[in-house]
Order: structure tokens, then C-alpha cells, then sequence
């Protein structure tokens, strides 16, 4: 073989090695990363159901401190639930660091809770809780931003908004007013301070759902499909109807009669229907993530390949040249 030709296969090859190694490192990087968007995708998913049931104990607690002792077998059944979640929430973040520490003063918090709520106040009560929740809605925030699932994910800043932010905001407004709307259903009054409260968690209601409407306008349809769609109809028809329902029933009411229990589990329908759009969100972001994970898999293993084939076209040259 020529000498002109080797050495050009020689450069060849090694250009072709070099190359499509760098493309290989940044492949296995972006592969790393994705691993741990859905990682944490699945840990946002596991505090949500944490959120959700802290928040239906703050439900349940402020009825049962406000004379509805019925919820007190339930209180202890949910207690462990939650004393569960914190466990297997904890073991999914023993890789995570930055995360870890700030689960812990929430599992802690959790811990200094939940054994005194039944003997202290409705407001201390109420209050305690919701510091505890304000945390977790943090948390769920702050992993989705270092995530950075708005950047290289195909999932747009505005879809990532909607999910971690807008929907757990929209959430825990209604859960507070499940609270204190059971409270007061409960207690057969209202304080004025409560009312008052509740008026404002109303007004909060129908802003974030205006801001979720917002959201959707500015997300690309493929990214809301159908489903996505459906869903948020039902969540802004069932948010309509629990709204209504609390300015009836316990805003205008001077002595509202309305079942305490009756109340809470159409609140907690409601709030369902808000955590189910969540999940909605949270499938199509974990769906367009495992679709790149799958095409950068791809990808990586063709690159492995073209770099063994440079490599070894240019050791072929390499030896043709020492002969």
C-alpha cells in the first residue's frame, strides 16, 4: 500500500477516533443525566403522595380538634402511612446529597408533630402544619430546578411550571381550605379570622387555576395531548363546584349546616383530581425523558462502534507503516 495512502488513513482514523469520542463522552454524560431526571421525577412523585397525606392530616386533625371524633381512628391509620413514606422517601435520597439534609429537618419536623397534634391547639395546629407542608412544596421545586428538566428534556419551562409549581400551589390552597372549612362544618361556626382566611385561600383558588390556563396556553400541544386536556376540564369543573360550595355553605352561612365529614370528602375529590393532573404531567415528562434516553442509548453504542472501527483502521496503517 502506499506510503501517501497509509499515513492519510492513519490520520483518518485517528481523527475519526477522536471525534467520535468526544461525541461518545458527551453521550454518556447526557445518558447520566437523564438517569437522574427520572430519578427525580420519582422522588418528586413519592413527596407528592407525602404532601397530599400531611395535608389530609391537617384536615382530618383540625375537624377532630374542632368536636368530629370520628376522625380520630383515621388520624393514627394515616400517621403510619406517612411514618412509612418518610422511610422509603429517606432511602431514595441516600444518593442525593443536596436533597438529603433538607428531607431530613422535614422528617424531623414530621416527627415533633404528629405525637403532641391531638392535645394542642386548632391553631397551633393548623400553623404547624402548614410550615411543615410550605417545606415540602420547596422541596419539590427546588429538585425539579436542579434537574433541570426545562433544559435538554424536551419538556418546555412553562410545562415545568404548570407541574412543580402550579399544581402543588393550587393543591395546597385547597387543602387549607378543606381544613378550616372542616373546621368550621365541625365546630357548627365560623371565627371571624377564619372566614376571613377562607375567603383569601378562595380568591388564591381562582388565581392559581387562572394561572394554570395561562400556563397551558403557552405549552406546545403535543406536550398537553388530549388526556392532559381532558384531565384539566375535570379539575377546573370540580375546583368551580367546591368553591361555590364553600361561599354557600360557609361563607354566607352565620351558622353553617353542613356535614363535616361530607365536606371533607368532596374537598379531598377535588384535590384528588388537582394530584391526578400532577401525575398526568409527571407520565409525560418521564415518557419524553425515556424516549431520549432510548435515542441517546442508541446514539452512545454507535459511537462506541465508530471509534473501535477508527481505531482500528488506524492501527491497520500504523502497522503498514513499521513494515
Amino acid at each position: 500500500m502506499p506510503q501517501a495512502l497509509t499515513l492519510l488513513l492513519l490520520t483518518a482514523g485517528l481523527i475519526g477516533a477522536a471525534c467520535t469520542g468526544m461525541l461518545y463522552c458527551r453521550q454518556r454524560a447526557r445518558l447520566g443525566q437523564i438517569n437522574s431526571q427520572l430519578l427525580h421525577i420519582t422522588i418528586n412523585q413519592e413527596l407528592k403522595e407525602f404532601l397530599g397525606n400531611i395535608q389530609r392530616h391537617r384536615g382530618m386533625v383540625n375537624g377532630y380538634l374542632n368536636g368530629d371524633a370520628s376522625f380520630k381512628y383515621k388520624i393514627s391509620v394515616l400517621q403510619a402511612e406517612i411514618n412509612r413514606q418518610a422511610g422509603q422517601i429517606a432511602r431514595h435520597l441516600q444518593t442525593s446529597e443536596c436533597h438529603r439534609a433538607d428531607f431530613e429537618t422535614i422528617r424531623n419536623h414530621w416527627q415533633e408533630l404528629y405525637p403532641r397534634v391531638l392535645s394542642g391547639s386548632r391553631a397551633q395546629s393548623f400553623e404547624d402544619h402548614c410550615r411543615l407542608i410550605s417545606t415540602v412544596l420547596h422541596l419539590i421545586r427546588d429538585i425539579a430546578e436542579r434537574s433541570q428538566l426545562h433544559r435538554d428534556s424536551g419538556c418546555p419551562f412553562s410545562f415545568v411550571e404548570i407541574v412543580w409549581h402550579l399544581l402543588p400551589d393550587t393543591a395546597e390552597a385547597i387543602g387549607q381550605s378543606r381544613a378550616i372549612g372542616t373546621g368550621i362544618a365541625a365546630a357548627g361556626r365560623g371565627l371571624g379570622t377564619e372566614r376571613i382566611k377562607l375567603g383569601f385561600l378562595v380568591t388564591r383558588i381562582r388565581e392559581t387555576v387562572a394561572r394554570l390556563e395561562q400556563g397551558l396556553t403557552r405549552t406546545p400541544a403535543d406536550m398537553t395531548g388530549e388526556k392532559l386536556q381532558q384531565v384539566h376540564g375535570e379539575v377546573r369543573s370540580r375546583i368551580n363546584k367546591l368553591v361555590t360550595e364553600i361561599e354557600r355553605e360557609l361563607l354566607s352561612a352565620d351558622r353553617p349546616n353542613i356535614n363535616p365529614g361530607g365536606f371533607f370528602e368532596h374537598a379531598s375529590r377535588t384535590l384528588d383530581s388537582v394530584f391526578e393532573f400532577y401525575d398526568q404531567g409527571t407520565a409525560i415528562a418521564r415518557l419524553t425523558l425515556e424516549t431520549q434516553l432510548s435515542d441517546t442509548r442508541r446514539g452512545r453504542n454507535r459511537s462506541l462502534t465508530t471509534v473501535i472501527s477508527s481505531l482500528a483502521l488506524a492501527t491497520m496503517a500504523a502497522t503498514q507503516l513499521n513494515l
